[in-house]
């Protein structure tokens, strides 16, 4: 643990560590780090030393220090840029994390216990039965499609605000579950998961060593894992609300129909199914889908594999589009206040999630109105 040092500003040249970090290594090479004042992070025991090294000396000074402390020389504009970086994770002084979420819980024991099932599940004949699995979800869905939108029709007529609030805390739950599916394969390759959090949006993420899977089919399983837990879910509510109806059925059912017809297969904001196909293809992931999409219709990619990725993203695109404009077409002529409700939601998401980022801007442009309102003394 770094001692406490006294508060000090954040200065890029004469960097501090932040005071009362508890550390704690992970395989790998990697190292786990926490403190009070910022969102937990795993950075890599290079940067750790580098971190331990920042007590207010110049990086002129830690240059000079680095063949000792870090075992290679090191430039002034790598220690620059790394400084820049533990600034950005808020373990420096004066600095503050860009990370909004919180821990809730350490899952090791129970992730723990249930890593050695991946050994039974990351089998190709497995993959055939989640297939065979979801072809049989999408089945019972296309069956009971008239009485499911007639279901959340009406329940976006007798219960409005229930139906926002339910829609979305029923997806916290299984968001953990998915979440606790990609942890159980990073456990099973031997990587730890220190931390449950919980985001500024109230959804739930993993804290984990991802750095252990190194092999194409490791990544590819970890990648897949949440959504396999959430297609047996998808099932087992569906198989429910074919026999029962029930408002808060339907309130668990509703979220995860949404998910499965307009976001599992997304290629947008750094989507698991984006990476498991370029890993899958052996190409790098788009940091950029929609420039990669433009550009790739503008010119053609050169390899089979480029093509094959352009291929499919296209694909998925085209058929996200076409769902959102059946489910725009189904309730315009069904129920339109489950439009309305849907994008009231979404408008309530997007808030959730930038709130502290206004309040920051906020106080940044109207300083001196947030210091008339501070008590005097």
């Amino acid at each position: 643990m770094v001692a406490e040092k006294a508060t000090v500003a954040y200065d890029l040249n004469r960097p501090v560590c932040r005071g009362g970090i508890a550390a704690r290594p992970l395989a790998n090479g990697m190292v786990y780090l926490r403190h009070p004042k910022f969102s937990s992070q795993i950075i890599n025991v290079t940067q750790w030393s580098l971190l331990e090294m920042c007590d207010g000396r110049s990086l002129e000074e830690l240059r000079e220090l680095a063949p000792a402390r870090l075992g290679f020389e090191v430039t002034v504009d790598q220690l620059q840029s790394t400084v820049e970086y533990l600034a950005e994770l808020g373990v420096l002084e004066g600095t503050k994390t860009t990370s909004n979420y919180y821990r809730v819980v350490d899952a090791s024991p129970l992730i723990a216990r249930l890593a050695p099932l991946v050994r039974a599940v990351a089998t190709r004949w497995f993959g055939w039965f989640t297939l065979l699995v979801l072809l049989a979800s999408v089945g019972l869905l296309v069956s009971d499609w008239g009485r499911f939108t007639d279901e959340v029709a009406q329940a976006a007529r007798e219960h409005p605000v229930a139906s926002i609030v339910l829609y979305y805390l029923t997806f916290i739950p299984i968001a953990l579950l998915h979440e606790l599916g990609h942890a159980v394969v990073i456990n099973y390759y031997g990587g730890e998961v220190p931390e449950i959090v919980i985001r500024s949006n109230a959804h739930f993420a993993v804290l984990s060593n991802s750095s252990v899977l190194k092999e194409r089919k490791q990544l590819l399983w970890y990648l897949s894992m949440g959504t396999v837990v959430d297609i047996y879910i998808w099932l087992a509510l569906l198989i429910a609300f074919h026999y029962t109806s029930h408002y808060l059925l339907l309130m668990f059912l509703l979220p995860q129909t949404i998910y499965f017809l307009l976001y599992s297969y997304s290629i947008l904001n750094n989507s698991d199914y984006l990476k498991l196909v370029a890993i899958w293809l052996d190409q790098p992931i788009p940091p950029r889908p929609w420039g990669f999409l433009r550009n790739g219709w503008q010119k053609h990619p050169e390899t089979k594999p480029e093509r094959q990725l352009l291929y499919i993203m296209t694909v998925s695109l085209v058929i996200k589009l076409a769902l959102t404009a059946f489910l725009i077409w189904t309730f315009l002529i069904k129920e339109y206040r489950v439009l309305i409700l849907y994008v009231v939601y979404k408008a309530l998401i997007y808030a959730i999630g930038h709130w502290r980022q206004w309040v920051s801007r906020f106080i940044r442009q109207k300083p001196h109105l947030v210091a008339k309102t501070r008590v005097p003394g």
